[in-house]
């Protein structure tokens, strides 16, 4: 029997987005600009409040390496929600501006938590039907879990855009709750930060 098959009837979620979250590593965006000359590296906090420039380029390939995620600081009083959340037997979600499912999946094992493959949405996977900003990608990663049979949602995430879209939801959806957290800023550590 499929994990998921237990959960059919409950129609509550608790959703995480991964990096910052429920992780800090040593992955970088690095944003250049050919024309200008402009280069920098921006962590995932730094990128959510960056303004992108015409002809900016960004490279995430550090997002698609699982050792430099296996390697991240877990933040813990996050990280023991999510497995509290699976202990009780509650169906646990991951929506994440990455773009490979199977890494999150993988990063999770690692650390001893096993979800159901058809909660973890990476809305940046080229072969997925998302579109848009990442915070509209979220927002259709929400709906595929409503049309799951979901109604009742649990959401941490570190982007304001991102809690405001999910909150949206409510006025499209009349029937569905969202209890949204923003984890902020002063509550994410730097990589650095432990010894």
């Amino acid at each position: 029997m499929m994990l998921y098959e237990s959960f059919r009837n409950n129609k509550h979620i608790t959703v995480f987005d991964v990096d910052d979250t429920l992780v800090v590593t040593q992955s970088k965006i690095k944003v250049s600009n050919p024309q200008t000359g402009f280069y920098k590296e921006l962590t995932p906090q730094d990128f959510n409040e960056f303004e992108r420039r015409e002809n900016d380029e960004m490279d995430f390939s550090d997002f698609k390496d699982l050792d430099i995620l296996k390697a991240g600081r877990i933040i813990e009083w996050v990280f023991d929600i999510l497995k509290r959340t699976i202990s009780k037997g509650d169906p646990v979600g991951i929506i994440t501006a990455r773009d490979d499912s199977k890494l999150i999946y993988d990063f999770l094992y690692h650390h001893g938590v096993r979800i159901d493959p058809a909660y973890i949405f990476a809305i940046n996977d080229p072969k997925s039907e998302f579109s848009g900003s990442i915070a509209e990608r979220k927002k259709q990663a929400f709906v595929k879990l409503i049309e799951q049979g979901f109604r009742n949602f649990t959401f941490f995430d570190d982007d304001k855009e991102n809690i405001k879209i999910a909150k949206s939801l409510t006025k499209e959806f009349p029937d569905i709750k969202m209890d949204a957290t923003l984890i902020k800023k002063k509550w994410i550590p730097k990589f650095n930060d432990w010894s």
